[in-house]
């Protein structure tokens, strides 16, 4: 008889337990743990007709430019022979200092030194000396143009088209004060009109990476800021 009342004593203590941990449990579920009234997705079928329906609205009463999904980092441009998406939240680095013999004279930044080993050990085993263009260009990757110059303007509106094309709302310019430049480049800071032009041709927004250059202070990058807001 006392083997039974432990026995039952036991069986009760553990109902209980079990049913205080499921009471506890539940307390921590939040509404959106639950089973949805609707399979996966359906509530934002609603929501995407009305979206759509708000664009198609917006299109008519403005066929030049109107902001999509009520987000402003994507705009939808409405333009005679298409519709093109561009997302400001998109940002591209870009850097103006390449050149090529045709437009410069020589080769610029496509030719600097190899970059040497990281490992000492290895370093003087390692491929030394300079990049040879055309063929061998300091790159990972050829490019289409070849070993282009940031000079042409061909060049620049091409690779602004195939920006916009990718969809991506932001150049971010790498910048050198005037009369300045990187070891194994050349000045460009005469360049940055002609690439606010053709960025805005193709309603591309323009940033500024302001590169470190040798004398750097807070002077001059209070200097450096005003000369780019006043030019």
């Amino acid at each position: 008889m006392p083997r039974m009342r432990r026995k039952a004593f036991v069986a009760l203590f553990l109902f209980t337990l079990f049913i205080f941990g499921t009471m506890m449990g539940l307390r921590t579920l939040k509404p959106s743990d639950g089973f949805s009234d609707l399979a996966p997705g359906m509530d934002f079928i609603g929501e995407k007709t009305e979206r759509k329906r708000l664009d198609e609205k917006d299109a008519l009463a403005s066929p030049a430019q109107f902001r999509s999904g009520g987000s402003d980092t994507k705009v939808v441009f409405t333009k005679s022979d298409r519709d093109s998406s561009i997302f400001y939240d998109v940002h591209i680095f870009y850097y103006l200092w390449y050149g090529s013999p045709s437009m410069d004279n020589k080769y610029i930044h496509w030719d600097h030194p190899l970059v040497p080993h990281w490992d000492p050990k290895n370093a003087a085993s390692h491929a030394q000396g300079r990049h040879t263009p055309p063929e061998d260009i300091a790159s990972s990757f050829y490019p289409e143009l070849g070993p282009y110059s940031s000079r042409d303007p061909k060049v620049l509106e091409s690779h602004m088209a195939q920006i916009e094309a990718a969809a991506s709302g932001v150049l971010v310019l790498s910048w050198y004060p005037p009369g300045v430049a990187d070891d194994h480049g050349e000045p460009t800071e005469d360049l940055v009109p002609a690439v606010m032009d053709a960025a805005q041709r193709h309603s591309i927004k323009v940033a500024f990476h302001i590169q470190p250059y040798k004398g750097r202070t807070d002077q001059s990058m209070h200097d450096n800021i005003k000369y780019i807001i006043d030019k």
